[in-house]
């Protein structure tokens, strides 16, 4: 197990997808905080008025509670941009041992196919995390940039905690339609598709079906995460939403182990 986990990670940082995926999250990160700023400079002059205060003052007046390094924190895993870029990147990674005949070739020198998809996973997560920590790292950056740090207090930890077990959960679904479709052209379009299409369809159902004010829609990964971005979310919504990507990483980690245990490689 040692040498495919070694073989894994070593594949993962030699992959040039991966570093473009992680430049491009960067780049999106950066624009997103300072397009929020932009926005924050034109609705604040409407307060010219109240020159005495400082510019994130005027923000926090003018409504962009998030106009902090710690607000952006809090929130940079909430852009959809994140989420799809992992998605690309997972595809690749995983499909690619499919297409390259990898996997094929590490079961036959008496690898087990639990034992091949374990690093697979592992390794994927190892990517999930440096794609969180990129964008938080981006929007934090950007955001005390533009406006000022924030104090970051235990409860942002709790929440951006909750924010990766959430983002495991969409690494699990993503690696579960790799090993599922077996084509980096499939499992990347039903990585984009899915993701966005999901939770417009439970919207919709939600729409037409309850009446009662119970929802699909609270049961999907999206608004677990809306949830943890929430930096006045009460405890046990929090919890909830954490619990819920656990059990997405657990459901799905055990679907593709099923897969990979029954199909040829």
């Amino acid at each position: 197990m040692g040498n495919l986990l070694r073989f894994e990670f070593r594949k993962l940082f030699r992959q040039t997808s991966f570093y473009v995926c992680l430049a491009v999250t960067a780049l999106l990160a950066f624009l997103s905080v300072y397009a929020m700023y932009s926005v924050s400079q034109v609705v604040m002059e409407d307060f010219s008025a109240a020159a005495d205060l400082s510019p994130s003052e005027l923000a926090m007046l003018a409504g962009f509670t998030q106009a902090s390094g710690r607000g952006q924190l809090i929130t940079a895993l909430s852009s959809d941009s994140v989420t799809l870029l992992l998605g690309i990147f997972v595809a690749l990674f995983i499909c690619s041992d499919y297409t390259m005949k990898t996997a094929k070739n590490i079961i036959g020198r008496g690898y087990s196919r639990a034992g091949w998809l374990s690093a697979k996973l592992a390794a994927s997560a190892c990517g999930c995390l440096l794609f969180c920590g990129v964008a938080m790292a981006t929007s934090y950056a950007a955001g005390t940039a533009f406006w000022k740090a924030g104090e970051i207090n235990s409860r942002d930890l709790m929440l951006l905690l909750m924010q990766v077990l959430v983002m495991f959960g969409y690494t699990a679904l993503f690696v579960f339609w790799s090993v599922l479709l077996r084509s980096s052209g499939g499992a990347i379009a039903l990585n984009l598709i899915i993701p966005m299409l999901l939770g417009l369809i439970l919207t919709v159902i939600d729409y037409l079906v309850f009446k009662n004010g119970d929802t699909l829609s609270k049961y999907w990964l999206a608004s677990a995460m809306t949830t943890a971005s929430d930096i006045t979310v009460k405890s046990e919504d929090l919890w909830r939403a954490g619990l819920l990507g656990a059990a997405y990483a657990a459901v799905f980690t055990g679907l593709s182990y099923l897969v990979v245990s029954r199909r040829d490689v």
